[in-house]
């Protein structure tokens, strides 16, 4: 894709019209415009003194500057094509390696320079002399990226004349996606209270087929005959058919704040979405239902990689909009055994206890502070446990205690 485009505002065409006319010398490199510069000043000089030594210099000025016009114009664009090995990696892992391969239009490519955004930074490849159609493969590592989803690519090309006086930028390939998950520690221990065992955990809703038994009740036509209890039906002289409690496996649903306002500092949330991945990463491991969410971004299920994908996209924000968004999650997710909520220092515990309330009375409540400066402690309150952790090393003594 060419990097020049002329502008399309409807009914402008004026403005159009002078794009058009300056769009040769937009292509012009500093040097193009000193020799363009050059030719008009000795042609003017040619004239006025009728030197005939002006003459040719300023005709040999313009004469590079109409070839590197025509160099433009050379049919054959170059095209690239770029290869992510691997494609997801981790914070402060060794980075994944690039692979681009490189083919050349009719115009020779005089060791070009390739330039390969990666996210906020950009990688520079010199590549050797290429001539008419050739092909070229480049293989390099990329630097070292933060956490997120970083688009790599597409390539970019300034094709410039041999002398380089005039360059045109285009783009060439598709852009790739780059998962770079946040830094998590392996949670021997989740949940002491929490169980997630064959029968599940017993609700209120009652159901014709499942584990948990409630009580006979008169057989209405349509009732599956496999649930009739023959010896009672006997016994009663009428038929009667089994009815049991619905079962539900057991559900964590992780919350983290985006909040800027919340945290004291930078790594603060940085270190808070680490310790909410580590969270859920030990439920789908331990087979648990996952609710992950921090912002719009949300991953439920019991998929390890959604949950890592997930954390990859979750950033922080200006806007404090943590309680509309736990609100959703609790009218999302029904019958939550857990609810942890993953926070900075500076999150009231008023607004905490407001979104814990808007869940099941029964499921557990666990808050967690990202706070990088302090001290690792856990605290009781009259809603539920609290856990500062300063390093992520501390939360898997922390978590043990706190769920235990």
């Amino acid at each position: 894709m060419n990097s020049l485009q002329a502008p399309s505002v409807p009914g402008w065409r004026g403005s159009r019209l002078r794009w058009l006319a300056v769009a040769p010398f937009r292509l012009l490199t500093p040097l193009g415009r000193s020799v363009l510069a050059l030719g008009c000043v000795v042609m003017a000089v040619a004239v006025w003194l009728n030197w005939h030594e002006f003459v040719q210099l300023g005709a040999v000025a313009f004469g590079l500057f109409v070839v590197g016009l025509l160099w433009q114009v050379l049919p054959g664009t170059p095209t690239a094509a770029l290869e992510l090995r691997p494609n997801r990696t981790t914070e402060g892992a060794a980075p994944p390696t690039v692979t681009l391969r490189v083919q050349a239009g009719a115009a020779p490519m005089l060791y070009p320079k390739l330039s390969v955004p990666a996210g906020p930074r950009d990688v520079s490849v010199r590549s050797p002399f290429l001539g008419p159609f050739a092909h070229h493969v480049e293989t390099f590592p990329l630097p070292g990226l933060p956490r997120g989803v970083h688009v790599v690519g597409p390539v970019a090309y300034d094709k410039t004349d041999p002398v380089g006086l005039v360059t045109r930028r285009f783009e060439t390939g598709a852009a790739l996606e780059l998962f770079v998950a946040p830094r998590v520690t392996d949670l021997t221990v989740f949940a002491g209270g929490l169980t997630n065992d064959l029968d599940g955990a017993t609700s209120q809703q009652l159901s014709m087929s499942d584990l948990a038994f409630h009580a006979l009740r008169e057989y209405v036509p349509g009732d599956d005959l496999r649930h009739v209890h023959w010896r009672s039906s006997a016994k009663a002289g009428e038929l009667l058919v089994r009815q049991y409690h619905e079962t539900r496996r057991g559900h964590v649903t992780v919350l983290v704040d985006p909040s800027t306002s919340s945290y004291q500092r930078r790594r603060d949330f940085e270190l808070a979405v680490s310790i909410a991945a580590s969270i859920a990463l030990r439920a789908v491991r331990d087979d648990f239902d996952t609710y992950f969410r921090c912002g719009p971004h949300v991953a439920h299920g019991r998929s390890a990689a959604a949950m890592t994908d997930a954390s990859c996209r979750f950033v922080s924000t200006h806007d404090d909009t943590y309680l509309v968004e736990s609100a959703d999650a609790a009218a999302t997710v029904a019958g939550s055994g857990l609810v942890v909520q993953v926070t900075g220092p500076r999150r009231p515990l008023m607004d905490l206890d407001a979104a814990a309330r808007r869940f099941d009375l029964g499921a557990d409540w666990l808050v967690v502070r990202a706070d990088s400066a302090g001290e690792a402690r856990l605290t009781d309150t009259p809603r539920f446990r609290e856990l500062a952790v300063p390093d992520l090393a501390d939360l898997r003594d922390l978590l043990a205690r706190g769920l235990r």
